[in-house]
């Protein structure tokens, strides 16, 4: 490997490990903040809720990966136009390809590799650690941080809750409706009460209070007095879906499930399976088209006094423009899986075009001098 390959690498490689960490972690951020109200539940410890933060890290830089590795070549190429040195080295003989073309597609195929552990291994594993983190979460009870004062709040369908008077765990004045049994809405009315955590359980303590109890089927209404009574609010949970997506499930077990079957009798879950695992090997492959596509820069950039603002532009709308394709393509490929060679095809044939396009013109200079 030459000394300009290695300098190249470096100084592509410095920036997109900046532009990946600045990326990821904005989204990162922005992401954690939206999960911020799980730490104001009293059964999510600080340590499940950076647990939980965590494993948002994988799907984000499938995301931030791509964008830093077009950037970081864009940015680098101005900052060698500007200082001249792009100049000095067309001027010594050396060609595009030796410049950049060779380091860029080495730290692609770096790249590739690691997208591809991230795309079929990592993020399927967090996906499906996260589904099972909220299930838990969502099935541990009601979260008394979201009882307020002088407010009706309805944490299920099934109970409302009042609350007149909260300071911290204890409660003046509450009026609770229980739908939990349909045949016999209950109301609970209590002059005190006090949330308690007693062996992984949650119960409201009500002091000095009546129970009035609907009987729907002879529309009575009963009333029950009492000094103390324990309503146990853990049966008041949020039934939680058990379907699991398509991205949610790891590549083995999509293989397995799809195992010995034709497209054309898959279920509409089967059409998404099948699109979610060619898509862990598709994306990945888009890395070579977003790494190379800021080198046909180099073709508006033979003078230093050449404004790029337009070929930049230009570069950029068409780099968004093959990630509508890439995002489309993705789509069409749950509704209709016999598009999955096109969906394979597509980033192979943009990646040759550009190649193509950045040694055309020394194709056709080669082809005069043999003519």
């Amino acid at each position: 490997m030459s000394r300009l390959t290695t300098y190249a690498i470096k100084e592509v490689s410095s920036s997109f490990l900046y532009l990946s960490i600045l990326l990821t972690g904005i989204l990162w951020m922005g992401q954690g903040l939206r999960h911020i109200d799980l730490l104001t539940t009293e059964n999510v410890s600080f340590f499940a809720y950076i647990s939980y933060v965590i494993l948002l890290l994988p799907k984000i830089l499938l995301l931030t990966i791509p964008i830093s590795s077009f950037l970081s070549v864009l940015l680098n190429i101005n900052r060698l136009r500007n200082d001249s040195e792009l100049i000095i080295l067309w001027a010594s003989g050396k060609s595009d390809r030796e410049i950049l073309m060779r380091p860029i597609i080495l730290i692609a195929i770096v790249l590739f590799l690691l997208l591809m552990i991230l795309s079929i291994y990592v993020t399927p594993y967090s996906l499906n650690e996260i589904r099972y983190k909220i299930i838990d979460i969502r099935q541990s009870g009601i979260h008394t941080s979201i009882l307020k004062e002088k407010k009706f709040i309805s944490p299920v369908d099934t109970l409302t809750i009042f609350l007149q008077e909260r300071s911290g765990n204890n409660i003046n004045g509450l009026l609770i409706h229980d739908l939990k049994d349909k045949k016999k809405p209950q109301t609970y009315i209590a002059q005190k009460g006090e949330f308690i955590n007693k062996n992984d359980s949650k119960i409201l303590r009500l002091f000095n209070g009546n129970i009035q109890i609907y009987e729907k089927t002879t529309s009575k209404i009963s009333e029950i007095a009492f000094e103390t009574y324990d309503l146990d609010l853990m049966p008041y949970n949020k039934e939680e879906d058990k379907h699991i997506y398509a991205d949610e499930l790891l590549t083995y077990q999509i293989i397995n499930n799809l195992k010995q079957k034709k497209i054309k009798f898959f279920s509409k879950y089967e059409k998404r399976q099948f699109a979610e695992l060619h898509s862990r090997f598709i994306n990945p492959l888009y890395i070579f088209c977003f790494s190379l596509f800021p080198l046909l820069i180099l073709k508006f950039s033979k003078r230093p006094d050449e404004n790029l603002i337009l070929p930049t532009a230009f570069i950029c709308i068409m780099a968004f423009v093959v990630q509508i394709i890439q995002i489309t393509l993705s789509n069409i490929l749950i509704e209709n899986n016999m598009i999955i060679i096109l969906s394979y095809l597509t980033p192979i044939i943009i990646t040759l075009l550009i190649i193509v396009s950045l040694f055309l013109e020394n194709i056709k200079m080669q082809y005069l001098k043999n003519v």
